[in-house]
């Protein structure tokens, strides 16, 4: 379980270097560092074992509130908001 959530903060990260590198100096830099980040975070979180395989039937299923695929979004657009008012 750890290993995933480590995998997708080394993405995130990587992907905030590659984004966020136009305000360093060295943009260049910054922004191959961050996008060896995210590869090495993509190929980190593919290698992981499914649950599948894991045979991990005791564990009941996520509900869809849940779900990581709404609440990225929906944080990502409170920090847009906070970040217009600061």
């Amino acid at each position: 379980m750890w290993q995933r959530v480590l995998a997708l903060l080394i993405l995130i990260a990587g992907l905030l270097m590659a984004v966020l590198g136009v305000v360093s100096d060295n943009d260049t830099n910054v922004r191959l560092s961050g996008a060896v980040l995210m590869l090495i975070g993509i190929i980190w979180l593919y290698k992981q074992p499914t649950l599948k395989s894991l045979n991990r039937t005791d564990k009941p299923t996520l509900k869809w509130y849940q779900s990581p695929i709404l609440w990225v979004p929906v944080i990502a657009i409170i920090l847009f908001i906070i970040s217009l008012f600061m």
